[in-house]
């Protein structure tokens, strides 16, 4: 059974240690990436303009990219001195786990259905999104946001706690 976007973002919203921080429409989503020197900061990049996101607070503001897509890289004037990796449908990747333990597990069907499954806590897991392939999704890089992307919108998460490590 296939999820709606509400269905994903009220999965996101269960997924312990992970706080919601925004969900919103992006009309030709292309591109995103997640700063290494702002590590709150991610650009995301449409066809329409570009924004920057403080995932925080979800706070959304509009700014300028220069990005190519060949060497999968951005700079944007709100975040001088800085190429940022930047990762889409056509190219790209994000972090799939985190030091934490964490990780998100990426399956397909023959049907071209894609299953997105929050692993946490070793063992424990959600599904949250079931639907014709998410453009992107994974972990910022220091592991403390989290962001799924497809054609209905996109969704990011931030940790909101100490998740601890269990030893065996």
């Amino acid at each position: 059974m296939l999820m709606t976007f509400d269905e994903s973002i009220n999965a996101c919203k269960n997924i312990y240690g992970w706080e919601f921080v925004t969900s919103f429409s992006i009309g030709g989503f292309e591109w995103m990436g997640f700063s290494k020197e702002s590590l709150n900061k991610m650009i995301i990049i449409s066809s329409q303009k570009s924004t920057i996101l403080d995932c925080n607070n979800g706070k959304l503001e509009n700014c300028i990219i220069e990005y190519d897509e060949e060497e999968l890289i951005a700079i944007c004037d709100k975040l001088l001195n800085e190429q940022i990796l930047i990762a889409g449908q056509y190219g790209g990747g994000l972090p799939e786990r985190t030091k934490q333990g964490e990780q998100v597990l990426i399956q397909e069907t023959s049907e071209h259905i894609r299953t997105v499954t929050f692993i946490y806590d070793q063992d424990k897991k959600i599904k949250i999104f079931e639907s014709y392939g998410p453009y992107i999704c994974g972990f910022s890089y220091d592991c403390n946001y989290f962001m799924i992307v497809d054609d209905a919108g996109i969704i990011v998460l931030k940790r909101c706690c100490s998740i601890p490590v269990y030893r065996a």
